[in-house]
């Protein structure tokens, strides 16, 4: 269970003997339609999507610095009644001492504010405001929660007081979007592994998210979808590791000869090939600065809408059974990554899940990873999906009052 402390600036501050964790937040809208935007007119719909794309990709590469020990969260929660989603762009920041993890929080989110031109944002500077965000019901992390996610290695989150109807939700369905694993069989008798595993890349694309954004508005109880990533950088005897297996699935591939007194003639094995050549292309990408990710949905019965954000990105949405259920909730109410090593599997054969598997399954680079996060956009003619109340609440610049936090070229949170 976490102590947090918060200031008027909306820094939410963790401190142990270990190091300082500290979580900001940002309100997001779309700032105008796309077709009224200067950058997107005179195209199709179509095209006005792809650019508002490009434009989030420039934003997202800027974000990628695994040295600063920072994670942003883009997470949508639904408003069940209202027909419309509140969209949020969390960041947390990590370091030595409570001053320093602070003065990388605020940094953090004025990067993040720098949006592209369709996306408005406003700081959240209310604790309550943010830790409710963090922790929202269908999260309900509380001291026993936090110490089962602790078992499994989550880091620190904001729990909730086990009592009040927090504490006591509905029965939540929870799943979780990833890049797709498949096990060839492979046929070759010199080596102990009998299955070759290959993960399917992500796949961005324009395709429109009104569908999946509707779908959660719609929703009769609370959703929410959290996607969380964290820039890392694989070190050299990680990239060796992976280099390894992939010589290893070259060599099945190759045809060769057992060894004697009996030599026999192997011919190359079709599966190994595949799975050769789908590391060595991902090998690139994976020894660059790339994101860790973590799409999770969470709700209240069967309607958690997982197969459409896995249908936009080429992915596989997978159910999460219950013994998992708190080391999601303290994933979300923390912005942690922790694996669940019985969804993310995906039915592999056993001993075929290991290190590798996990990492090429959970790591892409930003070209990739924009695929599993679009930033809110509207189209002029289409269904209102986004509540932008805050923005009118920030109209006061225009006679004197403060002025609003601006948004550049390239998210972050709504109201509660």
């Amino acid at each position: 269970m976490v102590d947090a402390s918060s200031g008027p600036d909306g820094v939410l501050l963790h401190s142990t003997d270990a190091g300082s964790w500290a979580w900001v937040g940002l309100r997001l809208a779309p700032a105008q339609g796309l077709a009224e935007h200067r950058g997107y007119a005179d195209v199709s719909e179509e095209q006005r999507i792809a650019e508002a794309v490009r434009a989030e990709l420039a934003w997202l590469h800027r974000q990628c610095r695994p040295g600063e020990a920072s994670r942003l969260d883009l997470r949508y929660l639904s408003e069940p009644g209202s027909g419309l989603l509140r969209c949020v762009l969390l960041g947390q920041a990590a370091a030595a001492t409570p001053a320093a993890a602070h003065a990388a929080a605020l940094a953090l989110r004025e990067r993040l504010a720098a949006l592209p031109g369709h996306v408005a944002a406003r700081p959240i500077t209310d604790q309550a405001e943010l830790l409710a965000v963090l922790n929202p019901p269908l999260a309900p992390v509380t001291a026993s929660t936090a110490g089962l996610a602790a078992a499994h290695g989550a880091g620190p989150v904001a729990a909730r007081p086990a009592t009040g109807p927090a504490a006591r939700p509905a029965t939540i369905e929870a799943a979780e979007v990833r890049p797709r694993l498949t096990a060839l069989a492979l046929q070759r008798p010199d080596t102990d592994r009998r299955y070759a595993v290959l993960a399917a890349d992500l796949e961005p694309s324009s395709v429109s998210w009104e569908p999946l954004w509707a779908a959660l508005a719609g929703a009769d109880q609370p959703v929410v979808l959290s996607v969380a990533l964290e820039p890392v950088q694989l070190g050299p005897a990680e990239i060796a590791e992976l280099a390894r297996y992939a010589a290893e699935y070259r060599r099945l591939a190759t045809p060769g000869h057992t060894a004697p007194p009996w030599p026999q003639v192997l011919p190359g094995d079709p599966a190994a090939a595949r799975a050769a050549a789908a590391l060595e292309a991902a090998l690139p990408r994976l020894s660059a600065p790339a994101f860790r990710l973590r799409a999770t949905l969470l709700g209240t019965g069967p309607a958690v809408p997982a197969g459409l954000l896995a249908g936009a990105a080429g992915a596989v949405a997978l159910p999460v059974p219950p013994a998992e259920l708190p080391v999601v909730h303290a994933n979300v109410a923390g912005l942690n990554l922790t694996p669940l090593p019985a969804t993310h599997h995906q039915g592999l054969p056993a001993g075929h899940y290991g290190w590798v598997e996990q990492t090429v399954s959970s790591l892409a680079a930003p070209d990739r990873a924009v695929a599993l996060l679009r930033l809110p956009y509207q189209v002029p003619t289409h269904r209102r999906l986004f509540d932008d109340r805050f923005l009118a609440a920030a109209a006061p610049a225009a006679s004197g009052g403060p002025t609003p936090t601006p948004t550049s070229p390239e998210p972050h949170l709504p109201a509660f």
